[in-house]
């Protein structure tokens, strides 16, 4: 129970401060750049279903930051014209420059709060369990997760 505990006590402190610092250097949520960073890693429009798939938060999470961010005109949304039940998002050229804004301030602030305190740590074989972790899961759910967050 002590790894489990470590685990929830250092992701909820960690993910506090990358979505503090992105509210207040971008103007932007976590959750918000979990977003453009998926549509950025695609490279091409991809429906809602599949990104509500990729990112790390719930479903309607997902589509309330989808509505912040087409608000901000850092996403584009619309219906397939094939099959008016599909949304297709992509980010727009704002959206890409937001996304490549908060990138630098989200990978400084994960060196800092996740690289410097590990540095003389055995990496590899955290990496490694948390991976296990992670498989272990997605055997329960079924559900596929791997892609990360940035």
């Amino acid at each position: 129970m002590a790894a489990w505990s470590a685990l929830l006590v250092a992701h909820c402190r960690v993910t506090a401060v990358l979505d503090r610092e992105l509210r207040q250097r971008i103007g932007m949520t976590l959750d918000d750049y979990d977003v453009l960073y998926q549509l950025r890693v695609a490279g091409e429009p991809i429906r809602m279903a599949t990104l509500a798939e990729r990112v790390l938060v719930s479903r309607p999470t997902a589509s309330r930051a989808v509505d912040r961010l087409v608000a901000n005109g850092w996403i584009r949304r619309w219906h397939d014209e094939q099959d008016r039940r599909v949304v297709l998002l992509e980010l727009t050229g704002e959206g890409r420059r937001q996304q490549s804004r908060a990138g630098r301030v989200h990978v400084d602030g994960i060196a800092r709060l996740v690289g410097a305190p590990l540095v003389d740590r055995d990496v590899a074989a955290l990496t490694d369990s948390l991976r296990a972790l992670a498989a272990g899961a997605e055997e329960e759910t079924g559900r596929n997760r791997t892609s990360s967050p940035g």
